[in-house]
């Protein structure tokens, strides 16, 4: 049986992500395991990463995850914050090897029919390449 030490929870400021992020924590806690949060975006076509309209997302982005960490996790969660330009999928699946990372918590939309066909799922994606478990979170939490 393996040891959970180290949780990633990606999360895009939704219900879900906001759900998932809730149990990541308290899972954490219970585990006594690192908790890591993650944030993946995307720049333009048009702008550079050192470009001042990247800069300003990403404070703006770095302020949207403390934000959702203070709401989300019990008081004295530790957590490390990690915002990452990229695709989501690929970046998470990506994070999660970089960091040794051993079980994934993330929210899903739930999408089904042609929406889910158009837009596709960043949930099934990790789930069919990440190297280790992910427990998708699908309500919000119950306060």
């Amino acid at each position: 049986m393996s040891t959970v030490r180290r949780l990633l929870c990606p999360i895009d400021f939704s219900g879900p992500s906001d759900a998932a992020l809730t149990y990541a924590s308290q899972l954490a806690n219970q585990l006594g395991a690192e908790l890591h949060v993650l944030h993946t975006w995307q720049l333009s076509a048009y702008a550079s990463p050192a470009s001042d309209l990247a800069k300003d997302t990403e404070r703006s982005l770095v302020k949207d995850m403390e934000s959702a960490i203070a709401r989300m996790c019990p008081p004295g969660t530790k957590v490390q914050k990690h915002l990452r330009l990229g695709p989501a999928a690929e970046t998470i699946v990506a994070t999660a090897r970089e960091l040794s990372i051993d079980h994934i918590v993330m929210g899903t939309n739930g999408k089904t029919g042609i929406e889910r066909l158009l837009v596709g799922s960043v949930a099934e994606e990790v789930v069919r390449s990440a190297d280790v478990p992910v427990t998708t979170v699908r309500s919000k939490p119950k306060r």
